[in-house]
Parts: C-alpha cells; sequence; structure tokens
C-alpha cells in the first residue's frame, strides 16, 4: 500500500483538531516509505505520544493500513512494504 501526501494531510488536521501538539511526516524514497513524528512543543516532549499513537493507529486502521512503530514511537512505515 502507498500512503499519499492526503493521506497524512488528513491525519495531520486530525491530530491538530484533537490538540496534540505534533506533525506527523512522510518521507518517500527507493527503498520505501516511512513516518516520523515531531513535537511541536516548545519544550520539545513527547510526554502525550501514547495518545498520538492511538490516534495514528485509529486512523490507519479506518483506511485498511496496518502499521509497524519503531522501538521509540516516534517513527512507523507500513507492515505491508509492497506496491
Amino acid at each position: 500500500m502507498v500512503i499519499t501526501w492526503n493521506e497524512i494531510i488528513e491525519l495531520n488536521k486530525r491530530v491538530k483538531e484533537n490538540k496534540l501538539d505534533y506533525k506527523v511526516h512522510l518521507s518517500d524514497a527507493c527503498g520505501g516509505q516511512s513516518m516520523w513524528i515531531e513535537s511541536l512543543k516548545p519544550d520539545n516532549s513527547f510526554a502525550d505520544l501514547d495518545d498520538l499513537n492511538k490516534l495514528i493507529e485509529g486512523y490507519f486502521t479506518k483506511i485498511k493500513a496496518e502499521i509497524v512503530y519503531s522501538w521509540d514511537k516516534k517513527s512507523f512505515w507500513m507492515k505491508d512494504r509492497s506496491f
């Protein structure tokens, strides 16, 4: 599955609506896509990262995509990386 820029825009809109101070970025390269999370908090903290991850998981479940997180939960990618 390929994630589109529009899906990332929609996800970031939901993040903002839920008053979570983060932004999700999409990196797209020959090896595949990955997403990473930027904290927009003044202290650059990730205190409520679990809330954000639940929102992200819910969004990708809705569009029928399964994601896998990195060890620190600050980046993720599609479980099925085939196109």
